[in-house]
């Protein structure tokens, strides 16, 4: 299963990371906004650094965030895949199988859709709003499935569940349709 690391330092080093090229600025661009060397930002962008407050607070003002952007683990927007193979084996003398994955899902609404993606089709879906996230199953062909902002490539076999509150992409890679089973969770609030 691939996913995210939720150490602070990481999750410091993945929000920075993103905020600075979501306003096109290089790292020697931020260092001068901020006013911290650029040899900290690059420590601290590479999970190693250890910041004080005061630099934190020049680096949100810089970014025009806040500290708490910059440190806020949004784990229901994290993307997780899980390859075909993965997960749990729960085979036994009658049936094979494998756990994918395991979700709690309280005050959740699901609809469940079977899709096919036309040959070399795309398109991008907008968000199905917030805390919505879809979980994909593929059961056939090669599809980019994701955040616009961080799709994935996924085969047969492959599980991808992401947070689809923000626009999120369909493309199927081959030239022939791909099939993909979804789970569409949304908050009852929502539904």
């Amino acid at each position: 299963m691939t996913t995210v690391d939720h150490t602070p330092s990481k999750v410091l080093a993945q929000n920075l990371r993103q905020h600075r090229q979501d306003r096109d600025l290089s790292l020697t661009d931020l260092a001068q906004r901020s006013r911290v060397a650029k040899a900290t930002l690059s420590q601290i962008e590479a999970g190693r650094g250890n910041p004080r407050l005061e630099t934190l607070v020049d680096i949100a003002e810089a970014l025009g965030v806040s500290v708490g952007d910059l440190l806020e683990s949004d784990a229901a927007s994290l993307t997780v895949v899980v390859r075909s193979g993965e997960g749990v084996d729960i085979s036994d003398s009658a049936i094979g199988g494998r756990l994918v994955r395991g979700l709690t899902m309280p005050a959740t609404v699901s609809e469940f859709y079977l899709l096919e993606l036309k040959a070399r089709g795309r398109v991008v879906s907008s968000s199905h709003g917030v805390g919505t996230c879809d979980h994909v199953l593929v059961l056939a062909g090669r599809v980019r499935v994701g955040p616009v902002r961080q799709p994935v490539e996924a085969g047969a076999g492959d599980y991808v569940g992401y947070a689809s509150d923000e626009p999120h992409l369909w493309e199927a890679l081959d030239d022939q349709p791909a099939r993909v089973w979804v789970q569409q969770a949304m908050p009852t609030s929502r539904a």
